[in-house]
């Protein structure tokens, strides 16, 4: 069995690979052992060119080697400090709470705020099962009642896209709700929803307008809350 001491910078080289990360200035020498002869993967022998460790009983593993041969994209963002596996926001979009915040949101008299968005913090389902951490949401509870949130343009912007859907909360919806998408106080589109509707892509031209909103309403006062979620609501110019 080889034994090596390594410097902490290195070590943490390996663990990512070429992702270009590397431990801060204040290092220490560590003893690993070389020990592992073969890694496979679906039955299939693949090693990487650095060689994986072992320290203190687990043993490290470049991980955009790992990832990649997952089928897992690994990417580093130098600004936030952080390691993206898998899909990552688009670099051309704009996406509430990360570029721009909402300017104005209203309901009916008397109901407590009835809407969330997030840009990779909190993560949500949709009816389906599927997560996003990059989404919009609005919601009401009875019949008759309704929440509008509306977002900035400034003419900036030409396209919307997001998957439009029912949250996991509402997935056995009875009844149906609906979502009008406005474009300066101009209804454009009307989407409705029930129980069982699957997610849907769209995307909207949005040239020369100042501002977006979405209001959801509920057509019947039976069941659970109606709450439809944008999931990955994104911006582009």
């Amino acid at each position: 069995m080889k034994k090596k001491l390594i410097g902490f910078s290195v070590a943490g080289a390996l663990l990512l690979g070429s992702a270009g990360v590397y431990a801060s200035t204040n290092s220490k020498t560590l003893e690993v052992f070389y020990n592992i002869k073969n890694i496979k993967i679906d039955q299939v022998s693949k090693m990487p060119e650095e060689k994986p460790f072992t320290y203190n009983g687990t043993t490290y593993v470049p991980l955009r080697f790992i990832s990649e041969q997952l089928g897992y994209p690994v990417e580093w963002d130098s600004p936030n400090q952080t390691i993206n596996i898998g899909k990552t926001s688009d670099k051309s979009a704009f996406y509430p709470g990360r570029d721009f915040e909402y300017m104005n949101y209203q309901n009916s008299p008397g109901y407590k705020d009835y809407y969330s968005y997030s840009y990779n913090k909190n993560t949500i389902s949709d009816n389906i099962g599927n997560e996003y951490n990059n989404y919009i949401t609005i919601s009401t509870a009875s019949y008759g009642d309704w929440s509008l949130i509306e977002f900035p343009l400034n003419g900036q912007y030409n396209t919307f896209k997001t998957t439009l859907g029912l949250t996991e909360k509402s997935k056995n919806l009875s009844g149906e709700a609906k979502l009008e998408v406005y474009l300066d106080e101009k209804i454009i589109e009307t989407y409705t929803f029930t129980g069982g509707d699957m997610p849907k892509n769209i995307e909207l031209k949005l040239k020369g307008a100042n501002k977006i909103g979405f209001k959801v309403s509920k057509k019947d006062s039976h069941g659970i809350e109606a709450e439809i979620g944008l999931f990955d609501a994104r911006f582009y110019k």
